[in-house]
C-alpha cells in the first residue's frame, strides 16, 4: 500500500493478491544508518512456489575511509529482482558438483516458510547492505594516512622506543 511503513506481510495473505503487493518507500530503514531516508519502490508477487520481489531503493550513507580516516558520503542504489522459494527446501543431490550447478541455475537462494511472513523492510536492508564496500575508500584524491610528525622520523611515534632494539 502506498505511503505506509514497510511491515511484514503474511505469505498466505499475499497468495490471494493476484496483482501482488506494492510499496512506495520513503523512510529510514532499521539497522542502516543513512543521511537520507531510503526512497524507492518495491513490488512482491506470489507465484505458486516462489515470491517474486522487484525493488529499487536509494539512499546516501556516510562512511569512514580506511586509509585516511576522513568521512565521505557514498550513494547506494539497489535495483534488484529476486525469486524467493516458498516451502520446504528443494532436494539437494549428494554430488557436490551438481549442488553448485543447480544453485547457480535456479537463482533461488533464500527460502520462506509458507506459514511465515515476508518482511519488505528487511529485504530492502539486505539489498542496500550488499552494496556497501568491504574496504571503505574515499576515492582517487585520498590523501593517504596522516603523517605523525615533521622531525624526520617517518614511522608511528609509538614504535620509536623499539627502533633501537633491532641493532
Amino acid at each position: 500500500m502506498d505511503g505506509e511503513r514497510l511491515r511484514p506481510v503474511p505469505i498466505q495473505e499475499m497468495r490471494h493478491l493476484e496483482a501482488g503487493r506494492h510499496w512506495l518507500i520513503d523512510q529510514p530503514i532499521t539497522g542502516l544508518t543513512s543521511l537520507t531516508p531510503v526512497r524507492g519502490q518495491l513490488h512482491a508477487t506470489h507465484r505458486g512456489n516462489v515470491l517474486e520481489v522487484v525493488g529499487k531503493a536509494e539512499t546516501i550513507v556516510t562512511l569512514c575511509c580506511d586509509r585516511c580516516l576522513q568521512h565521505f558520503n557514498l550513494p547506494l542504489l539497489a535495483n534488484t529482482k529476486e525469486l524467493l522459494w516458498i516451502g520446504e527446501p528443494a532436494p539437494i543431490p549428494s554430488d557436490s558438483t551438481a549442488i553448485e550447478s543447480e544453485a547457480d541455475d535456479s537463482g533461488l537462494m533464500e527460502q520462506l516458510d509458507p506459514r511465515g511472513n515476508f518482511d519488505p523492510e528487511h529485504w530492502v536492508f539486505e539489498q542496500l547492505n550488499l552494496l556497501l564496500p568491504i574496504v571503505n575508500h574515499c576515492g582517487k584524491e585520498c590523501p593517504g594516512p596522516a603523517t605523525w610528525s615533521s622531525d624526520g622520523y617517518s614511522g608511528d611515534p609509538r614504535w620509536r622506543g623499539l627502533q633501537g632494539l633491532g641493532s
